[in-house]
């Protein structure tokens, strides 16, 4: 198989996206290299790709990765991420790298693939690595986008989600939520306010609203879930094979939404400032609640919870 560079999304849920644009790649022939920021390489850690991180140190990064690309003939990558950097690390490596003609950087790229009309990032993903086959002479493996994400948990992950599970008693039937969204869109916040409210209705059905928060979100959770279980932190990869054990995740628009989708655990997406034709999760056991410009009341987000489970009794 031939080896293929991929400079992976910087963000947790972006890069949760990027999942079937990698598993097209690897089926077109490739033995993917990964790299990326260090907290996103975890997500990957269960499909055995290489993977190597960047620390933001540009010239070092520059050169860990020349030295990695030095002991490929003609090394070649692609470019998941928009950004002028992305390129500029991969070309003063020696890789050629295609991606999409964005940020000013076409006179760095081997292929310029021409930015699509709008569409959801999943998809955007997708056409960049479809059309990076094409560029390259590369029959892809196949040509229908799946409907859902695909991640492969690591062994280590799954056994420490069953340790962590025994060693704090969970019950079984939980309901994780995610109370907490970083930045803002378009100037505004991005998380639902009333998510303690929530506690006492998941009490009702039978479940253990439980939080686990990312180290820099333990306070913020303590104020705005502070009825919940709240456990520490963990490590991504557990707190994705939590996810899959879980009744349902009920976050918002962020990185959590995506690890719950790319797991196929039944969920909620709260949504209130974000466009959801583009970055709702990519799963048939979504539910999303609320719109642009609207948060939903607090009833509308239990109805929603009766809807999920109800789907997966049956």
């Amino acid at each position: 198989m031939s080896k293929l560079f991929v400079r992976l999304p910087n963000h947790i849920g972006d890069a949760c996206m990027s999942m079937p644009a990698l598993d097209l790649l690897e089926a077109s022939g490739f033995d993917l290299c990964l790299v990326g920021k260090p907290f996103v390489g975890e997500l990957f850690e269960g499909t055995l790709r290489r993977f190597d991180p960047i620390e933001g140190n540009l010239l070092e990064d520059i050169r860990r990765i020349k030295e990695l690309a030095a002991s490929v003939k003609n090394p070649k990558g692609l470019l998941l991420p928009n950004s002028l950097g992305s390129a500029l690390l991969f070309t003063a490596a020696g890789i050629k790298c295609t991606g999409y003609a964005t940020d000013g950087r076409s006179i760095l790229l081997e292929h310029a693939i021409p930015k699509p009309s709008r569409m959801h990032e999943v998809e955007r993903f997708w056409n960049v690595a479809y059309k990076a086959l094409e560029a390259w002479g590369v029959k892809p493996a196949y040509d229908k986008l799946p409907k859902r994400l695909n991640m492969k948990l690591a062994q280590r992950n799954e056994a420490g989600a069953r340790n962590l599970i025994s060693k704090i008693s969970l019950p079984e039937k939980f309901a994780i939520l995610a109370p907490i969204a970083k930045g803002r869109h378009e100037g505004k916040e991005k998380y639902w306010k009333h998510f303690n409210e929530l506690v006492a209705p998941l009490k009702e059905r039978g479940l253990t609203p439980v939080v686990f928060p990312a180290k820099d979100e333990i306070d913020a959770v303590k104020l705005a879930a502070p009825d919940a279980i709240i456990y520490e932190p963990t490590s991504l990869g557990n707190f994705a094979a939590l996810c899959s054990r879980a009744s349902i995740v009920i976050a918002n628009d962020s990185g959590v939404s995506h690890i719950a989708s790319a797991v196929h655990a039944p969920q909620i997406t709260i949504v209130g400032v974000t466009d959801t034709d583009r970055t709702s999760p990519w799963s048939d056991l979504n539910m999303i609640v609320g719109k642009k410009g609207q948060w939903p009341e607090v009833n509308e987000v239990i109805s929603a919870i009766d809807q999920v489970l109800s789907k997966t009794k049956s």
